[in-house]
């Protein structure tokens, strides 16, 4: 423990570094690139799924009754305007969030060491170096906590995410709203 009375010892590290240049973190970019391409794939396959419903609807829509027709029609047109580019809007979301995930494990991993770090220097802080207007550089700790945590930990997976899941994901959570708001 520390004596109230001493000068409290600052250490400083960039959270950013250790995402970036850790031997985990350079594994991030190429793995979060083939789970990118995976979900482009999907939603080409669902533009090309629609795309032929389309082309269905517009030889088939003579034999339809005028409701069928139009009712059809509406919809077709909703899925297009609103449907795909949604979709697309959410699996960014999705794909941004498991590389986030990705990106925090890092940090989560090197708490223990910077806890070590603190323990062994006997500092009471350690602030992110990018809000840190100045620091001396021995109190960067972040080459420190850098090669131990390449020790530890030299890859991290990206979450693997499907339109499929994320649709599933996304019903259930609007089924569970209906149902609270059918008991309430």
């Amino acid at each position: 423990a520390q004596n109230a009375s001493a000068a409290p010892v600052i250490l400083t590290t960039s959270r950013a570094q250790l995402v970036g240049q850790s031997k985990a973190g350079k594994s991030i970019p190429e793995k979060a690139e083939k789970v990118r391409d995976r979900v482009q794939k999907e939603l080409e396959d669902e533009a090309q799924k629609l795309n032929k419903e389309i082309e269905d609807f517009q030889k088939n829509a003579s034999l339809m009754s005028e409701e069928v027709r139009q009712q059809k029609q509406q919809e077709l047109a909703m899925r297009s305007q609103y449907g795909l580019p949604q979709q697309a809007q959410i699996m960014e979301q999705a794909f941004s969030a498991a590389v986030q995930q990705a990106q925090s494990k890092i940090l989560v991993e090197s708490q223990p060491i910077i806890a070590d770090i603190i323990e062994n220097r006997g500092a009471t802080v350690v602030l992110d170096r990018a809000s840190v207007m100045y620091a001396a550089t021995e109190t960067d700790i972040t080459q420190e906590v850098l090669s131990a945590l390449d020790k530890k930990l030299d890859e991290v997976e990206v979450e693997q995410i499907s339109l499929a899941q994320i649709m599933k994901q996304l019903e259930d959570a609007q089924q569970a709203q209906r149902d609270a708001a059918n008991n309430n």
